[in-house]
């Protein structure tokens, strides 16, 4: 049993217009005001790194597509924990429900999730109507961290990254900072990534969203042009 003694203080959420969650042509879409908008994680995932094909390669296809599936499944139980405790529901029997290895996650992040304040937003599906951007997704909290209105995302590993090495999950949080400033006109100064791993470690990753961008808008620039620039909104 892990009792949530915390209890975090919600702010009244912006009024943002609700997107529905659609597959198109096998990619993650959301329906908007602004027509079908491709999802950031689809973005980001098209360019899959060097060092994950290679990965991918030595582990041979099965093995790799059951390890990524096994992270999917851990990572979600993780978020579930963690909106669960930010949203001042009972933790009671989270070990039977979720698993050993996601509660033990969660209880590393726990620390650092403490430092949250002033929730506005949990699990809340945001978009870009920018004609640089035009993509959608959800983000996983829009909160103070440490006195600063953040975006905040959380990421499950097997081993701990370097800073120089989270560069997705930068350019993924930016996404959701601008998005959110372009639905509502508040400004987010600070990304926030807190990253629990299998092997006991747990790490707070900082930094600002101009930092990231034009490195953002590149990578739709160079997913548009992969896909088919030509095409409407609803392919890309």
């Amino acid at each position: 049993m892990a009792s949530n003694d915390n209890r975090f203080t919600h702010l009244e959420c912006p009024d943002i217009p609700t997107i529905k969650q659609v597959n198109a042509n096998g990619k993650r879409h959301y329906e908007t005001s602004a027509g079908p908008l491709v999802s950031i994680t689809t973005v980001i995932h098209h360019f899959t790194p060097d060092g994950i094909k290679q990965w991918r390669e030595n582990m041979g296809e099965d093995v790799a597509n059951y390890i990524m599936r096994v992270s999917s499944i851990r990572g979600t139980h993780v978020h579930k924990l963690v909106d669960s405790f930010l949203s001042n529901e009972s933790l009671d029997n989270i070990t039977r429900e979720y698993g050993v290895t996601a509660v033990g996650l969660f209880n590393l992040m726990r620390p650092a999730l403490e430092r949250i304040s002033n929730i506005v937003a949990v699990e809340k599906r945001v978009y870009s109507t920018d004609s640089a951007i035009m993509v959608a997704g959800t983000t996983d909290c829009v909160a103070d961290y440490e006195g600063i209105l953040s975006i905040i995302d959380f990421k499950t590993s097997s081993k701990m990254r370097e800073q120089d090495t989270i560069d997705s999950w930068m350019i993924q949080a930016t996404f959701y900072a601008l998005a959110w400033e372009c639905l509502t006109g508040q400004k987010i100064s600070q990304l926030v990534i807190i990253c629990a791993t299998e092997d006991g470690q747990t790490e707070v990753f900082k930094s600002e969203p101009s930092e990231y961008v034009e490195r953002l808008k590149k990578l739709i620039v160079d997913y548009r042009a992969d896909i088919g620039s030509s095409n409407s909104n609803d392919s890309i």
